[in-house]
């Protein structure tokens, strides 16, 4: 059984494809204005830091709207992952959340040993030593827990 079945790669790919289009309809239509000379640029005001001295003397407007649309999409790349997972989780649960804050109480012993483990493990990888397995450094965790010095 695949991970993705065909109606949820459809509603990725969906998802996708608007995603990306918003982004560039956003980006198509900002306005990037050339300054006649340096002292009008330097004359103009922003409140939100939008004024760019070196980027306008030195680079064309079409690359700044490039760069931006760059730094607009690598922005939103989390969000959009995330509704893509969201969209493969709906058919193997029965409730999905995005954005959902979870608590729980964990050993500091506990959380110890797994920093332990961790460390055991790269020094291992590293040295050129057998690495513990998975299920080793997880019965390591639940042989060292307790429940009187839970945060």
């Amino acid at each position: 059984m695949a991970a993705i079945n065909n109606i949820a790669r459809s509603k990725i790919k969906g998802y996708l494809e608007g995603f990306i289009q918003g982004l560039v309809n956003e980006y198509k239509s900002r306005e990037i204005v050339q300054p006649d000379s340096a002292s009008e640029y330097l004359s103009r005001r922003s409140s939100k830091g939008e004024l760019k001295p070196f980027q306008a003397a030195l680079i064309p407007p079409e690359l700044i709207r490039i760069n931006q649309f760059e730094r607009g999409l690598s922005t939103r790349l989390g969000n959009s992952v995330e509704e893509c997972a969201r969209i493969i989780a709906q058919d193997h649960y029965p409730t999905v959340h995005r954005g959902y804050d979870i608590t729980a109480q964990v050993s500091i012993t506990t959380f110890a040993e797994a920093e332990r483990q961790k460390e055991h493990y790269e020094s291992s990888a590293k040295g050129g030593q057998a690495k513990p397995s998975f299920q080793e450094m997880i019965t390591a965790m639940l042989n060292d827990r307790r429940s009187d010095d839970l945060e």
